[in-house]
Order: C-alpha cells, then structure tokens, then sequence
C-alpha cells in the first residue's frame, strides 16, 4: 500500500513539475503544437493541484 505522505507527494510533484517543462520545450519543437499544449496544460494543472496539497500536508 502506497501511502501518500509529505515525501511522496513531494517527488511525485517534483517528477510532475520535470514532465511539464519538458512538454513546455516539445510545443516549441514539434509539428503537433495542439497535442504537446494540452498535454502541457493537463501535466501543469496536476502538478499545481499536488504542490498545493503537499504545502496543505505540512501544515
């Protein structure tokens, strides 16, 4: 069982955050700049939402 303490929503939102700009640096170099955006968008708002939750775990 996985349990989602201050460390692991840290790396899982440290690996989100890594997944977002390098999706942020793939819309520049592609030919599918709709797809890499919305992935970009859809990774950015994950990470967001878990940076926000592990602060809230802290406190």
């Amino acid at each position: 069982m996985v349990v989602l303490d201050h460390y692991t929503l840290g790396y899982i939102t440290f690996g989100l955050m890594n997944l977002s700009m390098l999706s942020g640096a793939f819309i520049s170099l592609s030919k599918k700049k709709g797809l890499w955006t919305k992935l970009h968008i859809l990774i950015s708002i994950l990470a967001y939402i878990l940076m926000v939750w592990t602060i809230w775990v802290v406190r």
